[in-house]
C-alpha cells in the first residue's frame, strides 16, 4: 500500500514538472549596474576545479569574461564560494564598481545574506567576498537557478 501511494505521488510530481514550462526572462539593471554571473565545475577525476564568470552591462551586452581551471580539489561548495569571490575580485579589477553578483547556489546567497550559518569550509571564503564587496559603490548578491544562468553554466561544463 505505501509502495502504491509513494509512486502515485512521484508519478504525479514529475507529470506536473514536465508540463510546466521553465520561463527564463532577461530583465534589465539600473543604468550603470552591471551583472557578474559565475558558475563553476568539479572535475572529480581530474581533481580540478572550473571557474566562469560573465560579465554583462545593462543592455544584456558582455563587457568582460573570465575562465581559470585550478588543480585543486574542492567540494561542490567551496568551489560556488570561490566562484563568487573570483567574481567580485574580477569585477573589482575590470573597474566596475556597481555589480550585482549572480550564482545558483543557494546556500552560498544564504551565507551572504547572513540568512544561513558557512560551514567552516567556506568561512575565510565568505569573509574575503564581504571584505572585497565593501569597495563597491552599490552591490548585491543574487541567486539565479541553474536553468537561468545557462552561459555561464556552458563555459564552467567546458573547463
Amino acid at each position: 500500500m505505501h509502495l502504491e501511494e509513494y509512486q502515485s505521488v512521484n508519478e504525479s510530481s514529475e507529470a506536473v514538472q514536465e508540463s510546466t514550462p521553465m520561463t527564463v526572462k532577461w530583465s534589465p539593471l539600473p543604468q550603470g549596474w552591471y551583472k557578474v554571473n559565475v558558475d563553476s565545475v568539479v572535475f572529480t577525476k581530474r581533481k580540478q576545479t572550473g571557474i566562469e564568470v560573465i560579465i554583462k552591462d545593462d543592455t544584456g551586452a558582455v563587457v568582460a569574461a573570465m575562465s581559470k581551471k585550478m588543480a585543486v580539489p574542492l567540494g561542490a561548495l567551496e568551489t560556488e564560494a570561490k566562484a563568487i569571490e573570483m567574481g567580485v575580485y574580477f569585477a573589482a579589477e575590470v573597474g566596475i564598481w556597481d555589480a550585482i553578483f549572480e550564482g545558483n547556489s543557494l546556500s552560498v546567497y544564504n551565507v551572504v545574506h547572513r540568512s544561513g550559518s558557512a560551514s567552516t569550509a567556506i568561512q575565510n571564503i565568505i569573509t574575503g567576498i564581504l571584505h572585497q564587496a565593501q569597495g563597491f559603490r552599490m552591490f548585491a548578491f543574487s541567486h539565479v537557478k541553474r536553468q537561468e544562468n545557462a552561459p555561464v553554466h556552458a563555459l564552467a561544463q567546458l573547463g
